[in-house]
């Protein structure tokens, strides 16, 4: 579980450098200093890569209901065996 740091939205923009360099480490939560609203996250590059990462994956993944005739074929299909000569290991 990702760890945020909560701040107001006078303070983070008073001290941007500051929120920013922080949100290195961690993001950074901003809050409406009147109704307690979450009004966004400051991120780091990375994290946002990161979410750009899963978004792009999460796009092609859907419900096994959804895969056609052909795709449910070929995944039926056993896979080849790679290194047969490891195979007394799984045996152990």
């Amino acid at each position: 579980m990702i760890k945020f740091q909560s701040v107001s939205s006078s303070e983070f923009a008073g001290k941007f450098g500051q929120w920013s360099f922080s949100a290195q480490r961690s993001p950074v939560k901003v809050v409406n200093n009147k109704t307690g609203n979450v009004l966004g996250y400051f991120v780091s590059e990375s994290e946002f890569e990161e979410l750009q990462r899963a978004r792009a994956l999460a796009a092609r993944s859907g419900p096994a209901w959804d895969v056609s005739e052909a795709i449910a074929v070929e995944l039926d299909k056993p896979l080849p065996r790679l290194r047969p000569e490891l195979d007394h290991l799984m045996e152990e």
